[in-house]
């Protein structure tokens, strides 16, 4: 018995690749093993985003979804935002915020961007907001919900938080 040969041994990797010729390409990878330890592959900036986008997930009141698709677009439209807070989500966001809500167009246009989403999203005619008129009652997303719905999440990123 102690003869025999074990049929349940597996063989090694070079009893495998004896004989195998390597390929530039896999040459390449064997030798890269190890670059990305302890790192992510994922691009930095697509990691402040996918961050971005859950904390819009969990602290922003937004049951129709198009304010956040509104506000991720906005962010990704700007990447010296974005890289200026690399790794740094709630600051991004924060200083997005407050900027939207310093400038009255700034809001505006969210809104109405918010506006045009939510048209696309649910095959329905936007609530656009006009100068001088109340809202319409069924606009889901007003200039002064907006507001308070990114005053809510500026108090929910505050440095305290």
């Amino acid at each position: 018995m102690a003869g025999k040969k074990d049929s349940n041994r597996l063989p090694s990797e070079p009893e495998i690749l004896r004989g195998h010729t390597v390929s530039d390409g896999e040459a390449a990878l064997r030798s890269s093993r190890g670059v990305l330890k302890g790192a992510s592959p994922v691009a930095a900036a697509d990691q402040t985003m996918f961050q971005v986008k859950e904390l819009l997930l969990s602290s922003l009141p937004d049951g129709e979804g198009a304010l956040r698709q509104a506000i991720l677009a906005r962010l990704e439209s700007n990447p010296s935002l974005v890289a200026r807070h690399f790794g740094e989500p709630r600051t991004l966001l924060r200083s997005f915020l407050e900027r939207t809500l310093a400038g009255g167009e700034a809001l505006a246009d969210l809104v109405r961007d918010a506006d045009a989403r939510w048209g696309r999203m649910y095959d329905e005619k936007p609530r656009f907001e006009r100068a001088g008129e109340a809202p319409a009652p069924d606009d889901p997303y007003t200039r002064e919900g907006v507001r308070r719905a990114l005053e809510h999440l500026l108090r929910h990123l505050s440095p305290g938080d």
